[in-house]
């Protein structure tokens, strides 16, 4: 399986912005990071779109992967469990590059099938 981190630049805005991205960093480095980190967790993650709808400079997609959970993932030691999970992503276009991401993903999907409870703690914060 090829997996070409240092394309992010290609296809990646200098100045792009991960909405899901705590950090407040900005370019491709954001991306590849977290690509990084999700294949630490999942080194055979395979992400398959289910949807695409591109209108003006808004891309939307609805997509579905899988991967065997070998890495730490959220203080979650590994299971070597195939957890599978789904989301959506939305993609703003500028100059034909991406530099804006938003997106959500079932993670209490994901929790669960790890077997963890995530409503067990139910005090509020």
């Amino acid at each position: 399986m090829f997996r070409d981190l240092s394309a992010a630049a290609k296809c990646v805005h200098p100045e792009y912005v991960d909405h899901n991205n705590p950090s407040g960093e900005l370019g491709p480095e954001v991306l590849r990071a977290h690509v990084d980190a999700l294949l630490q967790t999942f080194p055979d993650f395979e992400l398959r779109i289910e949807d695409l709808t591109a209108e003006r400079d808004k891309v939307v997609t609805r997509m579905a992967g899988r991967g065997t959970h070998k890495g730490t993932w959220m203080q979650i030691e590994p299971t070597g469990l195939v957890i599978e999970v789904e989301g959506i992503s939305i993609e703003r276009v500028a100059d034909g590059l991406i530099i804006e991401h938003g997106g959500e993903a079932d993670t209490i999907g994901m929790l669960i099938q790890m077997g963890v409870d995530p409503f067990v703690d139910r005090q509020p914060r």
